[in-house]
């Protein structure tokens, strides 16, 4: 991820829109869920979110985090996040080379960052680095295998189209996510992919007037036991091994 193309493609975004926020509130809690059964319900943890655009991720970290700081590379959206959000830090950095020592959090997220980097690996070699020993580095990201991200984000589909993508935006596989963890030497890798994730906006444009049916159709996928296998987010979390491991 460089700051000439995904960092400038929000830029524009966040300048034509004013936000970067495509998922309606009660997509947010369902991260927030998973995230707090990651962490076992554990509180005051320091946070990095990285990818944290106009702030709306903070919404998944909030409660079981003391100290919450965000990064992303977009200055539009850190901008907008700061202007909501005073009282938290907010710094442009690249992901792949982050501005803090070894392990400086508790909590590295990658808030539906990782299938926007082609350096998916150095991203999460930092994230384990500023993490502490036994740290959590946290990331959810689509699910090439959910239906709707098959035919409309994935290149290879003759339905896909580049509108509302980003220059190295698409759909991850879960078994390419969960070798990338243990790849980066993190240790008690899981994972659980995760649909019932209605948005409030999508693109292309043409696809917004069936917005209420995909939310609609997504909330039963995952009630019927697809979205376990198949849901639209892939969520992937692992920890830094403890010193001398």
């Amino acid at each position: 991820m460089t700051p000439t193309s995904e960092g400038a493609y929000f830029d524009r975004l966040v300048a034509d829109t004013g936000e970067f926020n495509p998922f309606e509130d009660r997509a947010w809690d369902v991260f927030a869920a998973r995230f707090a059964g990651v962490t076992n319900g554990t509180s005051a943890l320091r946070v990095l979110d990285i990818g944290c655009g106009t702030g709306a991720s903070k919404r998944i970290y909030a409660a079981r985090a003391s100290t919450y700081v965000g990064v992303d590379l977009s200055l539009g959206a850190l901008r907008v996040a700061h202007g909501r959000h005073r009282s938290n830090a907010w710094l442009q950095a690249d992901g792949t080379r982050l501005p803090f020592r070894d392990d400086s959090f508790d909590v590295a997220a990658l808030s539906s960052v990782l299938h926007h980097v082609p350096d998916m690996m150095g991203m999460l070699n930092e994230a384990r680095r500023v993490v502490r020993p036994g740290g959590l580095v946290f990331a959810f990201d689509p699910n090439v295998f959910h239906p709707a991200m098959a035919l409309f984000r994935h290149p290879g589909s003759p339905l896909y189209s580049a509108e509302g993508v980003s220059p190295h935006e698409q759909p991850l596989r879960p078994r390419v996510l969960r070798d990338a963890f243990r790849n980066a030497r993190l240790t008690a890798v899981g994972q659980r992919c995760q649909s019932d994730l209605p948005y409030r906006a999508v693109a292309p444009k043409g696809l917004q007037r069936l917005l209420r049916a995909y939310n609609a159709a997504d909330w039963a996928w995952e009630r019927i036991g697809a979205g376990r296998w198949f849901g639209a987010f892939v969520i992937t979390w692992g920890r830094r091994p403890e010193a001398g491991l």
